[in-house]
């Protein structure tokens, strides 16, 4: 597990008898390794928050923040679930995330100063935060389709059909125009493989980071307002209808961003 997360670039430099190594953060291994022949990415050193020389192992520093996924889950869910088989494979995508979160919201060229904070899915900084409203999304379709189900909602109508008109809240045009649209040109700026002068190559990881931060900031904030599925009746379909499909293209978001990072979306924490 932790070999994928801490894959360290070494890169080595001869000049006037001297030599150097600059170790740092090296992020999303598949997509840089085609373009590295030339190009470098140069990180920032990491290290521990505190008393001056404290040391802490990639090991170590993975199996901290589990066990702190764990008790934020206990603490949420009223029990110990670390044990739970059915949960192994959720608190290992929530701990991966809440380190990637950690690590790449800082510049890769700046150094990056690890803490022994508590993890909670209501810090509105963390990983954890970002995986736990992607989960809300993904109950979210999954109530629509077990109503569809029940024959208590019809089947999704065409898109060319829906009145988006009837997207009165203030949320939901955030949504579409701070996160939503945005969106593509964020993904052109955070990285440049091609046509960048010199040995140095430019990844934004922290615009990712940020980005998927304030979208959950701005969704949750939303879906703890707005009821998404109202009551079955035909005269509100139309807005739920317009207001799911805003959702769509923002589970859309969701995804890819993770994607970025090499985490997939969750269903449930």
């Amino acid at each position: 597990m932790t070999a994928w997360l801490y894959t360290w670039l070494a890169v080595k430099r001869h000049s006037s008898n001297k030599s150097w190594i600059c170790s740092g953060r090296n992020w999303m291994t598949g997509l840089l390794t085609s373009s590295l022949s030339q190009k470098h990415l140069v990180c920032g050193p990491v290290k521990m928050a505190g008393v001056p020389g404290t040391q802490l192992t990639a090991p170590q520093y993975y199996r901290l923040r589990h066990a702190q996924v764990c008790e934020a889950s206990a603490l949420k869910h009223g029990g110990d679930l670390a044990q739970d088989p059915a949960w192994t494979e959720t608190f290992d995508i929530l701990s991966v995330a809440t380190i990637k979160f950690e690590m790449l919201s800082t510049a890769p060229q700046s150094q990056l100063l690890l803490a022994h904070s508590t993890i909670s899915t209501k810090g509105t900084k963390s990983g954890t935060f970002v995986m736990y409203n992607c989960a809300r999304l993904a109950t979210l379709f999954e109530g629509y389709k077990h109503g569809t189900e029940q024959g208590l909602y019809p089947t999704f109508p065409l898109v060319s059909s829906l009145d988006f008109s009837l997207l009165h809240d203030e949320g939901e045009w955030l949504l579409l125009f701070n996160s939503v649209l945005p969106f593509l040109d964020l993904l052109s700026q955070t990285v440049s493989l091609a046509g960048t002068p010199g040995l140095h190559i430019p990844v934004r990881t922290e615009m990712v980071c940020k980005f998927l931060v304030q979208l959950s900031m701005d969704f949750s904030s939303y879906y703890n307002r707005v009821h998404i599925l109202g009551e079955p009746r035909p005269h509100l379909f139309g807005q739920m209808f317009a207001r799911l499909q805003l959702l769509r293209a923002v589970r859309e978001v969701f995804h890819t961003g993770l994607a970025m990072l090499g985490l997939p979306p969750l269903s449930h924490i």
